[in-house]
């Protein structure tokens, strides 16, 4: 596993580095680390991560702006930001963070977000569609939204629009429900994706939006809440 550590003060990058080596030493892991003091330096490399630990405020590009070149470049490399700053939690869903830990490192909540990522990469976090074509296997977590079209449904990633021949009801059953909330007749949307919403839109990472329902808001919100709190973007009072 090849991870990076983007923050501009060195002793973090040391203390993280002691609880991920005893996270590796756990699951039997081997981690090659790069440390970059500054996001420009980040963004320049042309070395492929499978997890960029981001500090959200550097002098030379700050966190966010970082991720966003970084996504430009490659939409799938986990981002996991650090902060002693809860509240600025929300505004990383914009490059679609994977976790958002609080300074300083906490070794529970850590290894809770390595874990998730390590179950992420088994086959169990993959479901199996009809297309037009073919039969096709899709990371649910590449799933942007799900939009009803007739009898069948397209399914939206950041790489494609998939036709899968079979209802949105269909597939609502084959996706988590902690992960997944249909807002509209029309659409099933992943909770990882979203940037942002209003009382009748969803805005999602790759700019796109989805409809609420009148219906759909409250539990929705309320959905939308526990996601967060569950997987500790919640802001910390």
């Amino acid at each position: 596993m090849r991870i990076a550590i983007c923050d501009d003060q060195l002793p973090l990058h040391d203390d993280l580095k002691k609880h991920l080596e005893q996270y590796a030493m756990q699951r039997h892991l081997a981690i090659v680390y790069d440390d970059y003091t500054k996001g420009s330096d980040l963004v320049a490399s042309e070395l492929e991560y499978d997890i960029i630990f981001m500090d959200y405020q550097m002098n030379d590009l700050d966190g966010l702006e970082t991720s966003r070149r970084i996504r430009k470049k490659n939409k799938n490399t986990v981002i996991i930001f650090l902060s002693s700053f809860p509240s600025i939690v929300f505004d990383t869903f914009e490059v679609n963070a994977y976790r958002f830990l609080t300074k300083p490192i906490d070794m529970e909540k850590l290894s809770s977000a390595m874990n998730d990522y390590l179950e992420s990469l088994d086959d169990s976090n993959y479901i199996l569609i009809k297309t037009e074509d073919d039969n096709k296997r899709i990371n649910i977590n590449d799933i942007i939204y799900v939009e009803a079209a007739d009898k069948y449904c397209y399914i939206r990633t950041a790489e494609e629009n998939i036709l899968h021949r079979n209802t949105l009801s269909d597939i609502e059953k084959m996706l988590p429900g902690d992960c997944f909330f249909r807002s509209h007749r029309t659409y099933l949307v992943g909770f990882r994706h979203i940037v942002s919403h209003t009382s009748t839109d969803i805005l999602f990472d790759n700019k796109e939006k989805a409809l609420i329902s009148k219906l759909k808001l409250t539990p929705f919100k309320k959905a939308f809440t526990d996601y967060v709190k569950r997987y500790n973007f919640a802001k910390r009072q």
